[in-house]
């Protein structure tokens, strides 16, 4: 036989294993998510992880993102990983018009793929949780998506945190305001939403080098982001008055102004959200407000919950030109800024309570004992492991820091009794078998 070469078993950077005790936390992050996402009436959804290349960069020949490729090898198929779940879902709007309802409120978890150099909270495979409103142009759906978003941190358990707010339109208004092309537009977006990352000076370096603007236009352009942290209503003022000679950034003011009432209204309380000039987001396709979600404790980490209205994306693929807007979770980007952040607390198991299992003519007696505790919806298991005597199985049960231990031998079988061990106060006691649920149960909610 010939031997099997080495693999190099490590994996690519930007990817990631998750063991049981991070699994177990990453499920009941999401399973609050979806929670939260269906108690303000958003349905499920799927769609694949591949899609038609064109549908992904919608025919775009200068499209940026970095996409995994897929399909066949040899083959002519041209297909690619999705990058986010927005994509998808302006697809499946427009391919089944007359089977969704308008509006529609869809939530949606999914893995997607990006090319990307991975960095701090940056992966090339990651989890997206997202919540999208299709088919309503009102200011009070992207304050429900804000809304949403409080409400996200809330249930996860986050204090420090702040929603930043701005308008695509009010950037759009930029080259009014300053005097460039157009043209130039998204690139002068693109390199504003850096400003965290570079700071100003590399934000003049590239202003200069990619669009060419002169100092007068930067130094507007600083006057302009200078407001960005301000008190609302002081920016709103301010950056009225700026940008009075354009119509576009008018409106963009205009739509932060009714969003702001709604999203008061909805009970977001105003320490938790602010108006930032120098959010655009990176996609193209946003239209309108842009959110960022930072944790105040670890900004350099980035945004962990985002979005925006993107009200021509599904005109794409359709003649309809449907207006949206949603937000998504980072999942991954999240975990590990809670990991750095210590608010994370491992489990080795979900298993409540384990029954030992050492001796072979009393095993059908323990059978009958874990069969019970499921029956009353308590997580349990039996030890099926290599550990044949009572000292082995009992270290076992205590290196995965299972709560109740059950014990039964021969005894235990003939008298029709159990031995209930509470790990955490370490008593054990003797109890019948019809006894042992509501014990467990007893136990479990004293610990």
């Amino acid at each position: 036989m010939t031997k099997q070469k080495n693999i190099n078993l490590e994996l690519e950077s930007g990817f990631r294993d998750y063991l049981p005790e991070e699994m177990i936390i990453r499920q009941m992050m999401c399973d609050k998510i979806r929670a939260t996402f269906e108690r303000f009436g958003f349905l499920p959804l799927d769609t694949p992880g591949i899609e038609k290349e064109e549908v992904l960069t919608g025919g775009d020949a200068n499209f940026s993102k970095q996409i995994f490729r897929a399909g066949l090898k040899g083959g002519d198929e041209n297909l690619a990983l999705r990058f986010d779940l927005t994509v998808p879902l302006a697809r499946v709007v427009s391919l089944y018009q007359d089977k969704l309802p308008r509006p529609f409120k869809r939530y949606q978890m999914g893995k997607c793929w990006r090319g990307e150099r991975p960095q701090a909270g940056r992966f090339r495979e990651f989890v997206q949780f997202d919540a999208d409103i299709v088919g309503s142009a009102r200011m009070s759906a992207d304050a429900e998506i804000v809304a949403l978003m409080y409400e996200v941190m809330i249930a996860l358990g986050l204090k420090n945190f702040q929603i930043k707010i701005n308008n695509r339109k009010i950037l759009n208004g930029l080259s009014d305001f300053i005097g460039y092309d157009s043209k130039s537009n998204a690139d002068v977006l693109r390199i504003i939403d850096k400003l965290k990352k570079i700071e100003w000076n590399g934000v003049v370096k590239e202003l200069k080098e990619v669009v060419k603007l002169d100092e007068s236009q930067i130094d507007k352009l600083k006057q302009f982001l200078d407001f960005r942290s301000l008190p609302f209503s002081e920016t709103i003022n301010k950056i009225s008055e700026l940008m009075s000679g354009s119509a576009v950034a008018m409106e963009g003011i205009n739509e932060l102004i009714e969003m702001t009432k709604n999203i008061s209204a909805l009970g977001v309380p105003e320490k938790s959200w602010q108006i930032d000039l120098s959010i655009a987001r990176g996609f193209g396709y946003y239209t309108g407000p842009v959110f960022e979600t930072v944790l105040t404790d670890l900004p350099s980490i980035g945004s962990v919950l985002s979005g925006g209205r993107y009200d021509d994306l599904v005109s794409r693929f359709s003649a309809q030109n449907l207006p949206a807007v949603g937000a998504s979770v980072g999942v991954d980007r999240l975990f590990v800024g809670m990991e750095k952040l210590g608010l994370i607390k491992k489990s080795k198991t979900l298993t409540k309570a384990i029954v030992l299992n050492f001796d072979k003519e009393s095993e059908d007696y323990c059978q009958k004992i874990v069969t019970m505790l499921r029956k009353n919806n308590i997580d349990s298991e039996i030890y099926l492991g290599k550990e044949i005597n009572l000292k082995g199985q009992l270290s076992y049960a205590l290196t995965q820091e299972i709560p109740v231990v059950l014990i039964a031998g021969d005894k235990e079988k003939q008298t029709n009794t159990v031995q209930i061990k509470n790990v955490i106060s370490r008593e054990q006691t003797e109890i019948s078998f019809e006894d042992v649920p509501k014990m467990v149960t007893e136990i479990l909610t004293k610990i």
